[in-house]
């Protein structure tokens, strides 16, 4: 029975330019991979791009390897941000909410029933935890972080002190 190819993404930023898909593209065909998925979004205000493929074909990790050092000499020559992972790898999440609470429902309903694929390490809302008394946070962590416009940066920095 043949080996099953391993799925990874790639997540990427840089400046906007010219040739980045065709470029990226180019680097996975060459290796020997299979795009299953693209998304792209050009910031036009900032002239930033941004893009996310799904893939397979890396049979173990010296293909993997090899892609690293081809998305490597990409990254010097296009000043790109990337990341590479394998698609099984699952997200450490910490959800974020204000006082409307039905994306937060939302979000941990898909999680409980298998819909995200995530490990939602806790909530952290600006409000307090009484305004969120119709949803059920089982053992996850509940942050509260007040906020108003004189402590807006005192916030933000207990909200990475907080990740």
């Amino acid at each position: 029975m043949p080996m099953s190819a391993a799925r990874h993404i790639l997540t990427l930023s840089c400046p906007d330019r010219p040739g980045i898909v065709a470029k990226v593209s180019a680097a996975l065909y060459e290796g020997g991979f299979n795009v299953l998925e693209a998304q792209q979004f050009d910031d036009l205000e900032t002239g930033s791009f941004f893009m996310r493929v799904a893939f397979d074909g890396a049979k173990d990790t010296a293909d993997v390897a090899k892609l690293t050092a081809a998305f490597d000499t990409l990254a010097v020559a296009y000043g790109m941000t990337l990341s590479l992972r394998p698609a099984a790898r699952r997200k450490r999440v910490m959800l974020m909410v204000s006082r409307f609470d039905h994306c937060l429902a939302d979000l941990l309903y898909r999680w409980r029933s298998g819909e995200l694929k995530m490990d939602v390490v806790g909530v952290i809302a600006n409000y307090p935890r009484e305004t969120y008394d119709n949803i059920d946070f089982g053992a996850i962590p509940f942050h509260h972080l007040p906020v108003d416009q004189q402590t807006k940066m005192e916030q933000e920095l207990q909200v990475w002190e907080t990740i």
